[in-house]
């Protein structure tokens, strides 16, 4: 009921566009001529699960390419385009009881899609498979950075570092358009994305410091981990540039290719809820095998047996969290269509969701303090709806030559 609510309100917001694409419009030009033209849906700029409902996909889905959920941790590229005309194509062969699936619907499954539940089906000349765009905010600083920092976290608190890491931190002298945190990164309940952005650009001195002399055992897994961490916030830094190049695009497939090669040090802290469900069992069951020892035991003998068990009971964790880790998330995948959106539609900021979060908050969360909270949407409506003429008059009245 919901995708098919959602379909139609969609159908009635393209539908003035679905007429301007089949018989044009005429535009007045600079110089005076009037063209017809033929305005398309190029983009949609949001962020992934917003794009996940709209294009009738499961979560852990690329709306671009057809890669397969237990392979979204690596940077293979030569998956085969989404070809959203044959899902429609299908759906419309299977859309009744009466029909009998040949194998593709179980395949399409497999392929993260729900058929039937894209609502830009049927758009006159568009790509549903290009509508998709980066998403820094939501992609990096608000995903891979918080996964990062994660990472970091159980790094240094298994190496002993966290608290140097803590000290130099917050040691952070100022600089014009930098903000120094206040806090330890775990102190502070939630981060905003330009928070996480102000982090790129101190969090690799920051762990270098924290890494200093190292021990003979942990100058390897420092490196990697440096390394890490520089490749990440260094394709972070090149896809923010305005424009680019063939070296520049070439630089950030390097830096994205280097991630992948050496991330494997961060490999046994990315657990996910199912490997601590896992984790919990596997404690429950060494729990009960203590429990079914009825043979009488010596008291000296019982206590070494006490003292051995969290031992291997450690053992057995670690190494049940190093087979169930691994980066298949939806996010790290993203990442490998970025140098080729580059170079097909330009620089990414343009197409960034900090824009329409600033007005989210404009829009709804200003209008919601000022509200009464009864009836509380057509006083935020009402309110917004006043204030936004008064701005563009007022602009357009500082705008007029004096």
């Amino acid at each position: 009921m919901n995708a098919d609510t959602l379909q139609d309100i969609f159908e009635f917001i393209f539908a003035p566009l679905q007429y301007i694409a089949l018989d044009g419009v005429p535009i007045d030009r600079a110089d005076g001529k009037v063209l017809r033209c033929f305005p398309i849906l190029s983009a949609w700029v949001a962020d992934h699960m917003e794009n996940v409902t709209l294009h009738g996909l499961k979560s852990n889905a690329s709306p671009t390419c057809e890669v397969p959920a237990g392979e979204l941790g690596t940077n293979i590229k030569n998956y085969g385009a989404r070809d959203y005309a044959r899902y429609k194509r299908y759906g419309y062969e299977n859309r009744f009881p009466g029909s009998k699936p040949d194998g593709t619907h179980v395949k399409f499954r497999g392929l993260g899609l729900n058929l039937g539940q894209n609502v830009f089906h049927g758009l006159h000349r568009v790509s549903e498979a290009d509508l998709y765009t980066p998403d820094m905010l939501h992609t990096v600083y608000l995903g891979l950075f918080k996964h990062m920092m994660d990472w970091i976290q159980a790094f240094l608190k298994k190496h002993g570092r966290l608290q140097a890491f803590d000290d130099v931190w917050k040691a952070l002298p100022p600089y014009p358009e930098f903000l120094v945190p206040k806090n330890a990164y775990r102190e502070v309940a939630q981060w905003q994305g330009k928070e996480m952005r102000n982090l790129g650009r101190c969090i690799l001195g920051v762990l270098a410091m924290a890494l200093r002399q190292a021990q003979s055992s942990q100058v390897i897994p420092f490196k990697h981990a440096l390394g890490c961490v520089r490749a990440l916030v260094d394709f972070s830094m090149m896809a923010q540039y305005r424009s680019h190049r063939s070296d520049t695009i070439a630089y950030i497939e390097h830096y994205l290719n280097q991630f992948h090669r050496i991330k494997g040090i961060f490999l046994e802290f990315p657990v996910t809820k199912c490997t601590l469900a896992k984790v919990d069992e596997q404690r429950r069951e060494i729990r009960y095998q203590e429990t079914q020892m009825s043979q009488p035991v010596a008291p000296s003998k019982r206590r070494r047996i006490r003292d051995d068990v969290p031992e291997e009971e450690h053992e057995r964790h670690v190494d049940l969290i190093h087979r169930e880790s691994h980066f298949n998330f939806i996010k790290i995948h993203l990442l490998s269509h970025l140098s080729d959106h580059l170079r097909q539609f330009g620089h990414i900021p343009m197409y960034s969701t900090e824009f329409g979060e600033l007005t989210y908050k404009e829009q709804i969360k200003d209008g919601w303090r000022q509200s009464n909270k009864n009836d509380a949407v057509r006083q935020i409506v009402h309110s917004y709806s006043r204030q936004h003429p008064i701005r563009v008059r007022l602009l357009n009245l500082e705008s007029r030559p004096r």
